[in-house]
């Protein structure tokens, strides 16, 4: 096999070209998945857009959502105080009160602890409107009526430049469609070729009026729901005294429907404006115009309706049955219209050129989209396309840096579907936002619904992402940065206003693309898993400690993890056995708070993230020879946390969630389980780790059967020749193309490093004849290596800071060969036999090392 480095196969951005992702266009529903999908080959995306393609073959939609389209508004209320979630806790009132199932979902029950008995939810308000909430942009439909009644049409995405095609028709008549999502520009390029019409193509843009305020309020808008109906503020302990109920009339001066959608057109340009209402970021109302314009032989004639039917109407599809609720308000309202259609001819082409203007761009949306348009048809069709090839190259030309090579082609496919998606990461939402200029998203926001779930915004609980750096996409993981930079100051306030404490906190939650003047509170008892802000930061730790990103460790990584030490060491309490407790503490997305903090006590995922952060924050302390006075607190308190909860099995202990509750995990339960955050955040159980730790993880991996579990299984070095599996039914690796899939999957198949010491192909089966390019290893080392059946062949280690590099042998019980590249000279170097056989040797930045088995 040949070296890293050699020409063992085609550029990136060559194989891009050889690969299409093909999927069928859904008749009625524009979004086919299952509605808690991930997987990015059902959207279309540009940095700001995701769309989706479906209609029936006589009306193909585009439908789409921008990542700064949003409703925000939002209630106010004042914040829940530490010390009135203890007096509810521990009120007289909930003594031996539980509403907790022995068997069944492990989900939390609503809101905290009330101290007349009971629960309450302060931050109902978060469940009881729509909003804060991203918003559909509208409908770009392609008329064509001569095609009624053929079979639904396919779609074919490039993934050399994101372009989508669709043939629909035959040798008579035909409709070609070519869509482009533009990545350096928000356009929406759309071109046709047609023959044989006897009825004229036409293009129409459309947004129904909004439809959010029917989840609190009438179709009219006129009255909200009856009382009964309304989210509960406060349950009773005892069912025989009344609920409290929110109370919408109070908010009325800013809690009513959205005016209707706008239309328009002034010469070629045609538009649907929206206004959505004012609010402290945007007192003045946020806008956004959908503008079109029409480019070809012949003209266009522009005509505009408001009124039932004019989009098209969405259906639920099997597995996205939770929308159908909003699927049928949008279909029983009215909407604005407006439609350009072609001269009467049966064939010829024409190209729909489309701006998505917003109030975040410009003053004057409508100046700026015609700005855009103008610019987009000078350009062309074809411009556009190669302005796309051009982006996705330099994307692909980036990705050879954290590149496996395989033997032959059966894995291309693979490969390139993964690289096409690899520039966002799932709690984006398929796009890039940035907190700073009010935008979010979340893999689960769709694209034509009023009431998103969780309100279209990315929860912040489990952000697993050491793989991504790992292969240097870090640059996919940016909106992590921005959102601590931008909320940083609100989390200081939050530490101080909820808690009477210094430093800052980053909780559990749905932060909002708002003004960020103080923080936004959606759920009281969610907002106590308190190791949510060490889950951020470990994100920004990752980029610093893998990608050596000395800017963002000094700007923003730093300033942030110090202030959480701050607060996490002035929350915990050294009680009578000598140990720092956490209390309250809530498991994420289990129990909630229960009478006297009963499951409530030393989570297994705030101890190892308090002490992740505790250590984390003494060490960048040295590092920046700052906070010395505050290093050996932290030490102390990262050192006298209490043990991890354990429960006993038929099989032996396993790790708890909290103490003296034995963990469970069915269908309906949160599919990440805290159990396992030493081995995939906290970096505590890893490969050099003893039998016995391993083993407890490994078994609690097993037995607590959360699908989010798999990778423990390849952090740990148990499934070299399996995909990992959490029910016992183990899939084998049997090819290349397996391998790879694999491989994208959990990348730290081939090189791991969380312990601090560099094992190469730790979970990847021995008859793999494999390379890899330029990995990234904790203490940002670059790391490439290859393998044959034989074993492990040349290894080169690049050097990014100057400290020590401990990478385990790969040719264990022979000599290693260590030279510098540059000079040749051979590098010293020792053999750590502690824990197996470790080489150590000191690296100097800039420096290339080259490891080689020496000959005896």
């Amino acid at each position: 096999m040949k070296s890293i480095g050699d020409d063992v196969q085609i550029p990136l951005r060559e194989m891009a070209k050889r690969i299409q992702i093909n999927r069928c266009i859904h008749p009625s529903c524009p979004h086919p998945q299952v509605a808690w999908s991930q997987n990015p080959l059902h959207a279309l995306t540009s940095p700001s857009i995701k769309a989706s393609l479906w209609g029936p073959p006589e009306q193909i939609t585009l439908s789409m959502i921008k990542s700064d389209i949003f409703d925000r508004r939002m209630a106010n209320p004042t914040p829940l105080t530490i010390q009135e979630i203890r007096e509810g806790a521990y009120s007289k009132a909930n003594e031996g009160f539980s509403d907790i199932e022995p068997t069944g979902s492990t989900r939390p029950k609503y809101g905290t602890l009330d101290p007349r008995g009971g629960r309450r939810e302060p931050y109902a308000a978060f469940r009881a409107y729509p909003f804060p909430c991203q918003k559909p942009v509208g409908q770009i439909i392609v008329k064509c009526a001569d095609l009624s009644g053929l079979p639904q049409p396919t779609m074919t995405q490039h993934c050399d430049t994101g372009m989508v095609s669709s043939a629909i028709g035959g040798e008579g008549t035909s409709l070609r469609l070519d869509y482009l999502l533009c990545m350096k520009r928000n356009i929406i390029a759309v071109r046709t070729d047609f023959k044989g019409l006897s009825v004229p193509l036409s293009f129409r843009l459309y947004r129904h009026k909004d439809q959010g305020h029917r989840v609190y309020m009438n179709a009219e808008g006129t009255e909200f729901k009856p009382r009964h109906e309304r989210q509960v503020v406060y349950q009773p302990r005892n069912s025989d005294q009344p609920a409290e109920y929110y109370n919408y009339e109070a908010e009325a001066e800013w809690n009513g429907p959205i005016a209707p959608p706008e239309n328009g057109g002034e010469g070629r340009f045609f538009w649907i404006k929206q206004c959505l209402p004012a609010e402290k970021t945007f007192p003045d109302g946020f806008e956004y115009v959908m503008m079109g314009l029409v480019s070809g032989k012949g003209t266009a004639s522009i005509h505009e309706e408001f009124g039932h039917s004019l989009g098209t109407q969405p259906y639920a599809a099997a597995g996205a049955e939770r929308h159908e609720k909003d699927y049928m308000y949008i279909r029983e309202a009215q909407g604005a219209a407006v439609t350009a259609t072609l001269t009467a001819q049966a064939a010829g082409n024409a190209t729909l050129y489309v701006a998505v203007v917003t109030s975040n761009d410009a003053a004057d949306i409508l100046a700026e989209a015609k700005r855009q348009l103008l610019a987009a048809e000078e350009d062309g069709f074809e411009a556009l396309c190669a302005e796309n090839a051009d982006w996705y190259g330099g994307l692909y030309d980036k990705r050879e840096n954290g590149r496996v090579f395989y033997p032959g082609e059966a894995h291309y496919e693979e490969e390139i579907t993964n690289l096409f998606y690899s520039w966002f990461c799932k709690h984006s939402g398929g796009v890039r936002t940035d907190s700073r200029r009010f935008e979010a998203s979340a893999s689960y926001a769709t694209v034509e619904t009023d009431a998103q779930l969780w309100h279209g915004l990315p929860c912040y609980n489990e952000p697993f992402y050491t793989s991504m750096v790992v292969r240097g996409r870090e640059d996919a993981l940016d909106m992590w940065g921005h959102l601590v930079e931008n909320w940083l100051p609100a989390a200081r306030m939050n530490a101080n206003e909820v808690y009477g404490l210094p430093g800052m906190l980053l909780v559990h939650g749905y932060l909002p693309p708002v003004k960020p003047d103080r923080y936004v509170h959606s759920n009281s008892s969610m907002e106590l898993c308190l190791e949510t802000g060490a889950q951020v930061l470990k994100v920004l730790w990752d980029i610093w400690d893998y990608g050596v990103d000395e800017a963002l460790l000094r700007r923003t990584l730093y300033p942030a993890l110090r202030d959480l030490a701050v607060f996490y060491a002035a929350y915990i309490e050294r009680q009578e056995d000598g140990l720092f407790h956490i209390v309250p503490a809530v498991e994420a997305e289990c129990w909630g708070v229960q009478p006297n903090f009963e499951y409530n006590k030393d989570t297994i995922s705030a101890i190892c993230m308090f002490r992740w952060t505790f250590r984390r924050a003494a060490e960048l302390a040295d590092y920046l020879g700052m906070d010395q006075d505050l290093k050996p607190g932290w030490l102390e308190a990262a050192d006298n946390l209490p043990p991890y909860p354990m429960v006993e099995t038929e099989e032996g202990p396993i790790f708890a969630g909290v103490s003296g509750i034995r963990p469970r995990w069915q269908k309906g339960c949160h599919p990440w389980y805290v159990g396992i955050y030493p081995t995939t955040l906290a970096d505590e159980i890893h490969l050099d780790s003893s039998r016995q730790m391993k083993d407890i993880m490994l078994r609690t991996a097993r037995l607590v059967p959360a699908s989010s579990n798999k990778p423990v299984f390849v952090l740990l070095g148990e499934c070299k020749d399996t995909f990992p599996s959490t029910n016992g039914h183990t899939k084998p690796i049997e090819s290349y193309k397996q391998l790879c899939l694999a491989i994208n999957d959990d990348p730290e198949r081939v090189i791991n490093s969380r312990s601090g010491r560099i094992h190469l192909f730790s979970a990847v089966p021995d008859w793999a004849e494999i390379s890899f390019s330029r990995f990234q290893a904790r203490g940002g080392f670059l790391v490439s290596a290859s393998k044959n059946a034989d074993g492990v062949g040349l290894v080169t280690i690049e050097a990014r800071r100057t400290l020590p590099c401990y990478v385990m042998n790969p040719w264990p019980g022979h000599p290693v060969h260590i030279v510098e590249n540059t000079s040749g000279h051979l590098i010293d170097h020792t053999i750590d036999r502690s824990n197996n056989e470790c080489v150590v040797f000191d690296a100097e930045a800039g420096k290339a090392y080259q490891l080689s088995m020496a000959l005896r």
